[in-house]
């Protein structure tokens, strides 16, 4: 009976568990813009007022959601803009698609420091046969978040991307974009367009020849130690039962 329990309770957390990770972004180096590198920037396309707010993107290593750097947005805006509209898009055709009708688009998102207020606009959206939005919100600089929007079937659009974070008076960095990924209607992910790279580890981030040793030995004696009372549990139950 305690062992079925036990069963029971290991079952509905892997449930719990594969909820959880079901609501995760795509993984390193899966979606189709890592933004790693430049190599697919090419690809990116801006309309509307990106030219009177100063909106400009940049490649950087500083963070990353995966792999090893992002797009950082940024503006140079110092006056009220007459036409609020505008932001950066890819074409479908770009990724092999006819359209994104029946696709999901995601990208991650972490905030600036010192831009909390000025994120006001920033959407995720899909633009052609109808203009369809997912709004970035309660963004942190600590944390990434995942903005998802689902497109859908009948709705046969040709752009997706993301807008001018903020028609304010702004100037400086904004936020950094990572992973922008594609699911196509059939729930595979488009690949990467040339642009991952694997991140890399700093002086830093590795650890010391000293500080492996010490954890080797810890390992082993710590194995010794459990292999020693394994041992005596099994001696004493033995004597206990001869």
């Amino acid at each position: 009976m305690k062992l079925k329990k036990f069963l029971s309770a290991a079952m509905a957390s892997a449930v719990v568990l594969a909820g959880a990770a079901s609501v995760s972004a795509v993984g390193d180096g899966e979606a189709a813009y890592c933004f790693d590198t430049d190599a697919a920037m090419t690809d990116w396309l801006t309309y509307g007022s990106t030219a009177e707010t100063g909106f400009a993107v940049r490649n950087t290593a500083a963070k990353s959601a995966n792999g090893n750097g992002s797009l950082i947005v940024s503006e140079r805006s110092e006056g009220n803009i007459e036409n609020q509209f505008g932001g950066m898009y890819i074409e479908a055709s770009s990724l092999g698609l006819e359209n994104f009708s029946g696709c999901t688009v995601e990208m991650s998102v972490l905030l600036c420091e010192g831009a909390e207020n000025f994120y006001d606009n920033l959407m995720l959206y899909s633009d052609g046969v109808v203009w369809l939005t997912s709004p970035a919100e309660n963004l942190s600089a600590e944390m990434w978040t995942t903005v998802t929007l689902e497109i859908p079937e009948n709705a046969q659009n040709t752009r997706a991307g993301f807008t001018i974070p903020t028609f304010n008076p702004y100037v400086g960095d904004i936020v950094y974009i990572d992973d922008f990924s594609v699911t196509d209607a059939d729930g595979n992910i488009i690949a990467n367009r040339g642009d991952y790279e694997v991140k890399a580890v700093t002086s830093e981030q590795t650890v010391s020849k000293g500080t492996n040793i010490a954890l080797t030995v810890a390992l082993v004696v710590l194995i010794l130690l459990i292999v020693g009372g394994i041992g005596f549990i099994v001696s004493s139950a033995i004597k206990k039962f001869s």
